[in-house]
């Protein structure tokens, strides 16, 4: 019943079967309560770029990458530098001598300027490898092409190797690169200055990536890292905000992460105050489409949307106990396709064309439905990894196809969600009868929209409730078959939709 005082808005989503016939017991209502209770969202929908082979300019496809990066048109944008691509992410890949450094920034400073003249707003930056010479192992020799792949630049390290377990040595190093980028220049280890130029304004710094897979850094380790790096640079910049732990989602880490980073008395007492809480979580599934609603959207026991949930609840319970003012982010967000039994989720040699073509489409649904949570959670930041990966660096992440850098499903519905929803915008209690429908309905400043994820293999038929009769109904969507395109923009002035296996939609009343 509709009434002056609460309109309720339904959809009723209906299962099809594979003959097409609407089953009654199947169908999924999904209701929202524009006048009733709504509280303001707070999330950022964003993404992050990383330093790759096709960063280096001299790359054909450089250009159209960073073009896609531009177009997102996304704010608190996360540049990493990993370390898989030594030669463009460490600049001192050598140990200095009593006589001699080897701070380099050949490589370096390309990625790191064409990111900020392709991004705008609020920048963050995560140079967070450690050089190998700061753990007591051999030196390797690195490749000589800086678009060359070397997992191998980490084996071996633990933080039980590192020379300065303190964190202080690593701590001027990143200091020196800071300066480098911010303050015009540096003194290296000889008392010599190294001018560059840079006046960029780094608005967050994030400190190591990854601690617990990169070199397998306990969180006490990490946190000495931590305080040792934050309180250098807040000498130099006060206002930059640093993001910690990077923790990433192996073997349950976060919660125990959470526990002893988020304590306070873990802490030197002069490290400035926590800013962020950051975490990452990938979900990995074979190349089967009738197992990744289990693997990314419903398991309990992995890294699903489920179970990535309520990881999140226990982490803002311990946040709220322990740093009550610390924020959280999500800045790392994928999915692992693996092609191939006991094939490296992050360094499959798979071509593009192995991966089934829907699977671009899981993958940004996957990160649509966390999205949701983010916004219901109160999460200030959720980012989408990763602008582009290939056969040696995380394909499965990839938002553009490396063969033309086309953006894909994956990609595209980052665009859809970013040009719809942000902070700002009025979150309305929204309820679904089922868990394989997502939805959250939301008031905006261009209008009332409900983003919508089918979280399964099969086609859902959408049944628009007399909300919406007296009104034409815009349909955005983004599934298999809008594939390498722009999301499929719909005016549909009948009752009904379909939504493709895990497509992401948002509806909308369209203007007359």
């Amino acid at each position: 019943m509709i009434t002056k005082s609460r309109i309720t808005f339904l959809v009723i989503l209906v299962v099809v079967s594979a003959c097409g016939a609407l089953s009654a017991q199947d169908a999924v209502t999904v209701s929202a309560q524009w006048e009733g209770p709504s509280k303001i969202s707070v999330t950022v929908p964003t993404t992050q770029h990383l330093a790759n082979s096709f960063t280096l300019r001299s790359h054909p496809f450089h250009k159209p990458l960073l073009k896609a990066l531009q177009n997102l048109h996304t704010d608190d944008t996360r540049l990493q530098l990993w370390f898989s691509i030594p030669r463009q992410v460490l600049p001192e890949l050598k140990e200095p001598t009593a006589t001699e450094t080897f701070w380099d920034f050949t490589y370096v400073d390309p990625v790191m300027l064409d990111f900020y003249a392709h991004t705008s707003g609020i920048r963050h930056v995560n140079i967070g490898s450690i050089p190998r010479w700061m753990f007591n192992l051999p030196m390797l020799d690195v490749p000589t092409d800086p678009a060359a792949s070397f997992y191998d630049y980490t084996k071996g390290t633990t933080g039980e190797l590192l020379k300065d377990p303190t964190g202080k040595q690593f701590a001027e190093y990143q200091l020196r690169i800071f300066q480098w980028y911010t303050q015009g220049g540096f003194t290296d280890e000889l008392g010599k200055f190294h001018n560059s130029g840079h006046h960029l304004k780094i608005d967050y710094w994030g400190i190591l990536n990854e601690p617990n897979w990169e070199n397998h850094i306990g969180v006490e380790e990490y946190t000495k890292i931590y305080d040792a790096v934050a309180e250098a640079i807040h000498k130099v910049d006060p206002k930059v905000q640093f993001f910690g732990p990077e923790v990433t989602d192996i073997d349950g880490a976060i919660v125990p992460w959470a526990r002893y980073f988020l304590n306070p008395r873990n802490h030197s007492p002069n490290a400035p105050k926590l800013d962020w809480f950051s975490l990452h979580n990938y979900p990995v599934a074979d190349n089967n489409p009738d197992s990744w609603h289990l693997k990314y959207f419903a398991n309990k026991n992995d890294n699903s949307t489920d179970a990535f949930a309520e990881e999140l609840r226990e982490v803002i319970k311990l946040r709220d106990e322990l740093s009550p003012d610390t924020k959280l982010a999500i800045d790392e967000l994928g999915t692992f396709d693996v092609i191939k039994p006991g094939e490296d989720c992050g360094q499959a040699v798979e071509p593009y064309h192995a991966f089934h073509p829907r699977y671009w489409a899981a993958s940004g649904g996957n990160w649509a439905v966390n999205f949701i949570t983010a916004e219901q959670l109160g999460i200030p930041i959720i980012s989408m990894t990763q602008m582009l990966g290939y056969e040696t660096q995380s394909p499965s992440t990839t938002m553009l196809d490396w063969n033309n850098a086309k953006p894909n499903a994956h990609y595209w519905v980052l665009k859809l969600v970013a040009g719809n929803f942000g902070p700002g915008d009025k979150l309305i209690a929204t309820q679904s009868s089922s868990p394989d429908v997502v939805a959250q309905a939301s008031i905006t400043p261009t209008g009332r929209k409900v983003l919508l994820v089918n979280t399964t293999n099969r086609t859902i038929a959408v049944n628009l409730s007399d909300a919406f009769k007296a009104k034409a109904v815009r349909v955005e969507t983004v599934d298999e078959a809008s594939g390498e395109q722009a999301p499929r923009r719909e005016i549909v002035a009948s009752d009904k939709i379909r939504l493709a296996p895990f497509a992401t939609a948002v509806i909308r009343v369209a203007k007359r």
